[in-house]
């Protein structure tokens, strides 16, 4: 025959196998051959004896009956096997007589049998050699899990045929078995054909008394037959036909005839135990193929089969006639698979889409891998159904009895989907189904990966920002009073404050607070209630050193509105992303911004983790739109309509009391603006109340200002948090506060020097520049304060407040005439809080000259 690809060796006959799970003891004393020194000198001795003719190449493992080395013919440069027989085996054999009787042997040339090419003896020790077959035995094939039924059919059909040949020439195998089978390009061939019989013809022993004569058997317990089992000198061919039998019964149940016996047990088990009906233990095997196998296994020789080719015509019956009596892949598992495949099904569905929701909280994947994991789930549910009706109709097909025309021909009536499915049954198992499912998946989850590393390097549509190098991390951003079309024209503020809330807490933007924009309206001689549009948003930018603003577009539509916005360079106006969402009703409003903030936050460049962890834009805010309305107006009029912002606040909560962002706006503009204390602690205590629903940054502000200036009053926790906060980076805010919370301890210099580094980050911040002058005057250093002053005044001559600075050093000098016509000037200021600073230092003079009286009605007026 042609070479086959792939070769596996084991004992032909009375040998000890290890690979099917076995002891055999074959009546022969099998001792393993000697250590290393002497397994060299084995090897150098039989290189000796094929000198000229072979080369060796390495050794194969072999069996306790002989040595087998892989060798290259060097006539022909061909691989071939070398069995050389061990010389416990071989005490005892005339090596004539041996090589007299593999001569038969060699004559068997058939497609399905592995011949002997050659036969000699090395110091007396007999071997031959064989084609080197590349492929693996069926030993092996069956350790990688069960066979369907009709690659058993084959299987047992070319063994059928290679003993049906070799039994017509008087040559017996006495030990098929699944080592001694190996399967190349989808045939199966058999090895070791007719060596037991030579081995035992060979033999001198007993007056020249064969070992089958003398009561003795040869082959491998598991699949050996009763007479053999006995040592009946009259074995014959039918030996092999139940070996064949044993061999398919345990392709077909998995396991051997008696499994798990000791030899002994086993080989009385062969001659006096009947075995578990094949159909019991495997529900899906063909009638006709299991009345074959447990005949094949009948106790009594005439019992069984007479012939291999009989058996091979049976075979070929199963596999072509009678419509599906060999049942395809699909049916493994048994007909209660279905249900099984479903209920597997239904597991992973629900464990696919938890384990997709964890990813998404936990380690930040996209949100789209939620539903795209449940659509990839759901596509394999109409496979599963149609493997399990393909499964069905094959099963009914095999197991009906099928009607004949009149000219005696099977016919089975099939619908159009049966037949189809009966088409599709060779190609489809319960197994190809499972893979498919997991290649299918494992596409899903390549395509994540792809994505989340496109956005890790900056390729492509789904590249960030930030790894494109277009926005730098904690880039400033500045948002316009989006535009509005056939609605509302507050709603453009209130959408841009919306999503300003959604961006809050961002590690990707630095927002431009609303004090920023209304100082630099001012210092373009805008009004502070100017419109920021676009154009003028691109200006204030330039002015400001921002590089990136958000702009945007509310449009309404029946039943809901459509909102889109833009990131765009401030300097050339190039759009680095946009998005666009649609809303239904005041609520979809407020979660059309949510959304979209969350898209420009994932767009720059933000973990997906921390995007994805932010909670819903109506519980950080309302879902109230009015309120998110008074909200939005109050955070505008802040610093510049102070008792209006304070009323637009009140009117916020009012609407939803579980506001926490306008209770802490409310809290902080009462405090700033000379507030009832009890208010302020009512704000600040109703803020600290609803944290949970604020995004952990203003969660932590919230619960700094309700310990260091609220209710709470506990400073240490209120320095612990402005600490933390610190060290994130935003010391323009939280290095101000928290030297406010030393100078409460009279910690005046390092509250000094946060002053200063929050000037280092913003140098625009006037709360930081006035701090810095008043400790200053705390520690003595007049001079000092002096030049913080001007240096004030240069940078942000615009600012209110120098007229109190000014009589602060001039108290600090002991000018007190000059603080007297300060304090005049100021009181006829057209500002409140100018003439509330006057006020105050026409009271301290009257303290300084025991004028009480006058004190407490200065402190008492309405200014």
């Amino acid at each position: 025959p042609s070479e086959p690809q792939g070769h596996t060796e084991q004992t032909a006959s009375g040998g000890r196998s290890q690979r099917d799970g076995q002891t055999a003891d074959a009546g022969l004393d099998e001792q393993p051959f000697d250590g290393p020194a002497v397994s060299e000198q084995f090897r150098d001795q039989l290189q000796a004896t094929l000198s000229g003719t072979h080369t060796l190449e390495r050794e194969l493992g072999g069996g306790g009956m002989s040595r087998v080395f892989v060798a290259e013919e060097l006539r022909l440069k061909r691989k071939v096997v070398v069995k050389v027989l061990s010389p416990e085996l071989a005490q005892g054999i005339s090596v004539e007589r041996f090589e007299r009787e593999i001569q038969t042997v060699a004559a068997l040339q058939q497609a399905n049998i592995v011949g002997v090419l050659s036969a000699g003896d090395m110091n007396g020790l007999p071997f031959y050699t064989m084609p080197f077959v590349e492929g693996e035995s069926l030993r092996a094939r069956l350790a990688r899990g069960p066979l369907a039924v009709t690659e058993v059919i084959g299987i047992l059909r070319d063994v059928s045929k290679a003993l049906a040949y070799a039994h017509q020439r008087g040559v017996v195998h006495r030990d098929i078995k699944p080592d001694n089978v190996l399967i190349s390009g989808g045939t199966a061939v058999v090895t070791d054909f007719g060596i037991a019989k030579a081995i035992s013809a060979a033999r001198t022993a007993s007056g020249g008394a064969t070992l089958t004569q003398i009561g003795t058997s040869i082959g491998t317990p598991a699949y050996m037959a009763p007479e053999q089992a006995a040592g009946d000198p009259a074995v014959d061919h039918r030996a092999d036909i139940y070996s064949l039998g044993a061999m398919a019964y345990e392709l077909l149940a998995g396991q051997a005839v008696f499994a798990g016996r000791t030899p002994q047990r086993m080989l009385a088990a062969h001659m006096g135990e009947t075995p578990v009906p094949i159909g019991e233990l495997r529900g899906d095997v063909p009638a006709p193929l299991a009345d074959l196998v447990m005949q094949c296994l009948a106790k009594d020789a005439d019992a069984r089969p007479q012939g291999a080719g009989e058996i091979a015509r049976v075979l070929e019956t199963i596999t072509s006639g009678s419509g599906m009596q060999a049942l395809p892949p699909v049916l493994l598992g048994g007909r209660g698979m279905f249900g099984k495949a479903l209920a597997i099904y239904a597991v992973a569905f629900v464990a696919v889409a938890i384990l997709a929701k964890a990813a998404i909280v936990g380690i930040g994947l996209p949100d789209w891998v939620f539903p795209g994991a449940l659509i990839v789930m759901a596509l394999g549910l109409p496979v599963v159904l149609w493997t399990g009706y393909v499964h069905r109709v094959a099963h009914r097909a095999a197991t009906a009895t099928p009607t004949f025309t009149p000219g005696g021909t099977p016919s089975l009536v099939q619908g159009t989907m049966a037949t189809m499915a009966l088409k599709a049954a060779p190609r489809m198992s319960w197994y190809r189904t499972a893979r498919g499912g997991m290649y299918a998946f494992s596409a899903f989850v390549l395509v994540i990966g792809v994505f989340m590393t496109l956005r890790a390097l900056g390729i492509g549509p789904a590249g960030s920002l930030l790894a494109a190098g277009k926005l730098s991390k904690a880039e400033p951003i500045l948002l316009t009073d989006f535009r509005t079309t056939n609605v509302d024209s507050t709603l453009g503020r209130v959408v841009s404050d919306a999503v300003r809330a959604g961006l809050t807490g961002s590690s990707a933007f630095t927002l431009v607070s609303p004090a920023t924009v209304v100082a630099a309206l001012e210092r373009m001689q805008q009004p502070p209630t100017a419109r920021v549009d676009s154009a003028l948003a691109r200006q204030i930018a330039v002015r400001e050193g921002v590089k990136a603003i958000v702009d945007g577009d509310v449009t309404g539509v029946p039943g809901g509105y459509i909102v889109s916005i833009r990131l765009v360079r401030a300097d050339s106006g190039v759009e680095l992303a946009s998005f666009r969402e649609t809303g239904d009703g005041p609520r979809g409003l407020i979660d059309a911004a949510d959304r979209l903030a969350r898209a420009l936050r994932s767009k720059a460049g933000e973990s997906l983790r921390a995007v994805n962890a932010t909670p819903p834009l109506s519980q950080v805010t309302t879902g109230s739109l009015e309120a998110l309305k008074k909200y939005s107006e109050a955070n505008r009029a802040n610093g510049v309509s102070d008792r209006h912002s304070i009323e637009l606040a009140r009117e916020a909560v009012a609407i939803d009391s579980t506001f926490a962002s306008g209770r802490m706006l409310l809290g902080v503009t009462l405090s700033n603006f000379g507030g009832p204390q009890s208010a302020i602690d009512s704000a600040q205590t109703n803020a600290f109340r609803y944290r949970d629903r604020l995004p952990a940054r203003e969660r932590e502000r919230v619960s700094i200002a309700y310990y260091g200036w609220g209710p709470g009053r506990d400073r240490t926790k209120a320095i612990a948090g402005l600490e933390a906060w610190m060290a994130r980076g935003d010391s323009d805010v939280a290095a101000v506060n928290l030297g406010e919370q030393l100078r409460e301890m009279r910690q005046f210099a390092r509250a000094e020097s946060l002053n200063v580094l929050s000037l280092r980050v913003n140098p625009r911040n006037g709360i930081a520049f006035g701090n810095l002058i008043e400790l200053q005057l705390d520690q003595g250093k007049v001079k000092e304060a002096a030049a913080t002053l001007a240096s004030y005044q240069l940078s942000m001559p615009e600012y209110k407040v120098f007229g109190y600075r000014r009589g602060l050093l001039r108290f600090a000098r002991g000018e007190y005439d000059a603080v007297h016509a300060l304090a005049d000037s100021l009181r006829q200021s057209p500002d409140k809080e100018n003439r509330r600073f006057g006020t105050r230092f026409d009271a301290s003079l009257a303290l300084l000259g025991g004028r009480l009286r006058e004190m407490d009605a200065l402190i008492a007026s309405p200014d």
